[in-house]
């Protein structure tokens, strides 16, 4: 009798475990599809050299759609909305109506991406790009801005491109937002103060707002000016230089 109660306790515990492993596998085919499906635009990419075609784009569209209906992921909206705007900046072919569709398509592929992964600063400014390309009203980019920046203060390849943008947008931000500008442009300095000092050359308005930011380390603000100064000479002498041989 004792062994026949433990051999009925090794059969539940084995059946418990099918039952387990089935359960898992279950929840496993809906991700392995999915990332099936979305390899191909990554690949079609890749062997296309960036070079995007309207073969290409509407079979990956089509694909992020079939991952998307096996899984809900935030990355797969994020690739749909680049190939809309991939498309858009390689083919020359699209109506006026055509452009404003692939925009649409892509500020929505965004939302949605964000709505699922919202701590994510490169596609909040991305939202905000292509927003400001369809019109969108002032205050909705602003606040996608906004996101970006307390989504991602320090982000190196982010931090230059954030500050060219929405510096377009600087005299509608609150004081908060100004203040949170300011600080972004003392992080670019340290991370690369050639870019800051090509930045405030191509933005002549942006000096006084820069020495601001810099009020509180004199020592940065000195070379801050004595940099854009050398400059601003640079690219005088080789614009007279050119101009002599017009």
């Amino acid at each position: 009798m004792k062994n026949s109660a433990a051999l009925d306790n090794q059969r539940m515990i084995a059946g418990i475990g099918l039952l387990f492993c089935g359960a898992t596998l279950l929840l496993a085919i809906p991700r392995m599809a999915s990332s099936l499906y979305a390899l191909y635009p990554e690949t079609a990419y890749k062997q296309t050299q960036h070079n995007i075609t309207t073969e290409v784009y509407q079979n990956s569209i089509s694909h992020l759609d079939h991952a998307l209906s096996w899984q809900n992921n935030p990355v797969y909206w994020q690739n749909k909305a680049f190939f809309h705007l991939k498309y858009l900046n390689t083919s020359t072919k699209q109506t006026p109506t055509q452009k404003t569709n692939l925009l649409e398509q892509s500020r929505n592929n965004l939302i949605n991406s964000l709505s699922l992964s919202p701590v994510d600063p490169f596609n909040w400014l991305q939202l905000a790009v292509v927003s400001n390309e369809l019109k969108i009203p002032k205050q909705q980019i602003i606040e996608s801005i906004n996101s970006s920046l307390y989504a991602g203060r320090i982000e190196p390849t982010l931090i230059i491109p954030r500050l060219a943008f929405s510096y377009n947008f600087y005299n509608d931000f609150t004081e908060d937002l100004k203040n949170q500008w300011q600080k972004q442009l003392l992080i670019a300095w340290t991370i690369n103060p050639n870019e800051v000092i090509k930045f405030i050359a191509l933005h002549p308005d942006s000096k006084q707002i820069a020495l601001i930011a810099f009020e509180n380390t004199p020592e940065d603000s000195q070379k801050l000016l004595l940099e854009l100064n050398n400059f601003l000479n640079k690219v005088n002498i080789i614009l007279n230089r050119y101009s002599k041989k017009q």
